[in-house]
C-alpha cells in the first residue's frame, strides 16, 4: 500500500463513514487505516487508540449538527415553521445518506450498555437537538409542553430510523418527519 498523507480532519471524515457503516466494536484500527489509505503506524501518529478516534468523530459530528442544522432554529428572520421544515428535511438527507441512520443513536445502542465512554458527547447531541425544537415551539406552548413535544419528536424520529433499517423502508422515517412537521401547523 502506498503511504498517503492525510490531515487529521480527513481521517476523521473517513472514520465517521467506517464507524457509521460497521459500528464501533466491529471496526479495527486496521480497518480505519486501510480506508484512509494509510499504514497503521501512520494512523497511530494522529490517534493513540480507537476510542480517541470515535470520540473525536462524535465531537466533529456534534459540531456539524450544531452549526449546520440546529443553528437554523435560532435564525429568527425565518418563520418558525420554515425553520422546522429545513431542520427536518436536512435530517432526512443526513439519516438516509448511506442508509446508516443516526450516528449518535447507533453508537449509544451499540456501546452504552458496555461502557460510558461516548455517552456525554451523545447526550450533547440529543440535548442540542431538543433545545432547537423547544426554541421553535416556545412561541406557541409552555416550556414544559415544548420540552415534552421535543423529546417525543426525537424519540419518534429515532425509533423510525431503527424500523427503517430493520425493514429497509424509508417510509418509516418520512412518516415520523411528517408528524414532526405538524408540530407547527
Amino acid at each position: 500500500m502506498a503511504v498517503v498523507k492525510k490531515s487529521k480532519e480527513e481521517i476523521i471524515k473517513i472514520s465517521i463513514g467506517v464507524f457509521r457503516k460497521q459500528g464501533y466494536y466491529q471496526t479495527s484500527m486496521s480497518d480505519l487505516a486501510k480506508e484512509a489509505g494509510m499504514t497503521k503506524g501512520a494512523f497511530y501518529h494522529h490517534f493513540s487508540n480507537k476510542a480517541e478516534i470515535m470520540l473525536t468523530a462524535l465531537q466533529t459530528m456534534n459540531q456539524f449538527f450544531q452549526k449546520k442544522l440546529f443553528a437554523l432554529a435560532y435564525q429568527e428572520e425565518i418563520p418558525e415553521k420554515e425553520r422546522l421544515d429545513l431542520i427536518l428535511d436536512y435530517c432526512h438527507k443526513i439519516f438516509t445518506n448511506g442508509k446508516g441512520g443516526c450516528f449518535f443513536a447507533n453508537t449509544v445502542l451499540e456501546t452504552a450498555h458496555i461502557e460510558d465512554t461516548f455517552l456525554e458527547e451523545s447526550q450533547n447531541f440529543f440535548n442540542h437537538w431538543k433545545q432547537a425544537i423547544i426554541k421553535l415551539l416556545a412561541f406557541q406552548v409552555s416550556e414544559e409542553e415544548a420540552t415534552e413535544k421535543a423529546t417525543q419528536t426525537i424519540a419518534d424520529i429515532e425509533g423510525s430510523l431503527m424500523l427503517m433499517q430493520l425493514y429497509k423502508d424509508e417510509s418509516y422515517l418520512e412518516k415520523a418527519l411528517n408528524r414532526a412537521k405538524m408540530l407547527l401547523s
